[in-house]
């Protein structure tokens, strides 16, 4: 028989059977809204990053997009800055009337370059090697270059510069130049011309990266190697660039190493001048150039004596467009032997010189150059002097002194300039001069140079 208490007992117990599945499904629909909540979370946080992945590229072709017109335009602005000189004439409709023609020849491209310099040198009477040295403390008028270039006609090219000084006025040069195709990849020039003889002879004094020019230059080849001569010029049929140059013409040039000889109308005592040239592009920003030079004439010291000249010369250019356009190094040098037969025998004189010039802004660069000048055999002062004097009264023999170094000399030069712009330009330079025979020599020297007129780059 059930009592009253067993039937609460199985009350509860069924009570407590049933409601655990109800927890038990609580908990459950609890923990599933969690998942949910966290899922849609995830969710979110992911579309954010998406976003942001989305806005990260978007921006990455903006500065890309931007860089790139940045490097057009300095590309542009470096190829407006070297061709700034390139006056490109708007062609006329219809063509050129022949008096328009005829008003073109007589109205060349005009350019007037001056060159001064203020100078200190420690000695009351400095040694000066080239003409356009500047001679004194003080200040100097270097040169004055005067220009008329034009295009004659559809066969020729006429160039003509004039150098004005203190002492007078001097043609530097004047020739033409073949501009019709001809056999073997040939050209033409004659006239009065800078020599293809190594590298430095071939610039015009404000082409150059130093007030001064370098010894060996200016010892044998004169301020310029320029006889009046015909050359010819032959492209040779490489994979590089190779250019051979050959000239004859008159001795009678402004240095030691040549003049003309008594019998004058003896071809093989002339002056013949031959240049190999070679240009190697290596990259995008780095070029190289090698060449070798050869020179011999008469250098009438005494009838039948001539002068053998050899030099090699080097170049090359380092200048990252793309990185940095405003930065460029230079390295240069050039290495001479003279060989001249005189009246106390055979004469071997030898000199270099080696430069580096580095342009470290747009408008900025800076340098430095040593030069060397020796010889086998020095000649002193005195016994200069007197030959010279015993020459002027006999009025015969070389114009320009007796041919020989008197020893062993060096210069060690720095050099720094800015740029305004390509029609201006200011340099100061510091040299020290060694010389065996003599007292050592300092000059400082501030150049100025000014431009105008339509300059455009001269031949190299």
């Amino acid at each position: 028989m059930i009592n009253r208490n067993s039937i609460a007992f199985l009350f509860l117990f069924t009570l407590l059977i049933f409601s655990i599945p109800a927890v038990n499904t609580a908990a459950a629909d609890t923990e599933l809204e969690m998942i949910k909540k966290q899922m849609k979370q995830m969710e979110k946080n992911m579309n954010l990053m998406n976003q942001k992945i989305v806005d990260l590229e978007e921006k990455n072709r903006q500065l890309e997009t931007e860089a790139q017109k940045d490097r057009v335009r300095v590309k542009e602005e470096v190829v407006v800055e070297e061709q700034a000189d390139i006056v490109v004439e708007p062609e006329q409709p219809g063509g050129q009337t022949f008096m328009g023609k005829a008003f073109q020849t007589f109205n060349p491209e005009i350019s007037v370059i001056g060159l001064f310099a203020a100078a200190y040198y420690s000695d009351d009477e400095p040694i000066v090697f080239a003409e356009n040295d500047p001679e004194d403390t003080g200040v100097n008028l270097q040169e004055l270059e005067i220009g008329f270039q034009s295009v004659v006609d559809s066969y020729f090219r006429f160039d003509s510069f004039l150098s004005i000084s203190r002492e007078g006025i001097e043609i530097e040069e004047t020739y033409a130049t073949t501009l019709l195709s001809l056999p073997a990849n040939s050209q033409f020039r004659v006239g009065i011309m800078r020599s293809k003889f190594g590298r430095i002879n071939q610039l015009h004094r404000h082409s150059q990266n130093f007030v001064t020019l370098p010894m060996v230059a200016a010892e044998f080849l004169g301020e310029h190697l320029n006889p009046t001569s015909i050359e010819a010029n032959f492209l040779i049929p490489v994979p590089w660039y190779m250019e051979l140059s050959a000239s004859g013409g008159s001795p009678e040039v402004e240095t030691a190493s040549f003049a003309r000889d008594e019998d004058g109308n003896n071809l093989g005592r002339l002056l013949y001048v031959f240049h190999l040239a070679n240009f190697f592009d290596l990259s995008d920003s780095v070029g190289m150039s090698l060449g070798a030079s050869y020179a011999t004439g008469s250098n009438g010291t005494e009838p039948g004596n001539r002068t053998n000249l050899y030099g090699v010369d080097f170049f090359a250019k380092y200048r990252p467009l793309a990185s940095h356009p405003y930065q460029e190094l230079q390295l240069q040098s050039e290495f001479m032997y003279r060989d001249a037969q005189t009246a106390e025998g055979d004469q071997g004189d030898w000199g270099l010189y080696a430069q580096a010039v580095y342009r470290f802004a747009k408008r900025w660069n800076a340098g430095v150059r040593y030069g060397i000048t020796d010889t086998n055999d020095p000649i002193s002062p005195e016994e200069e002097l007197v030959e010279i004097e015993a020459e002027e009264e006999e009025e015969h023999g070389h114009e320009d002194g007796e041919l020989g170094l008197f020893g062993k000399q060096y210069r060690v030069s720095g050099m720094l300039t800015f740029n305004p712009t390509e029609f201006s330009r200011i340099r100061l330079q510091y040299d020290y001069l060694n010389q065996d025979f003599a007292e050592d020599q300092h000059g400082l020297f501030l150049q100025f140079q000014y431009a105008i007129g339509a300059h455009g780059a001269h031949p190299y």
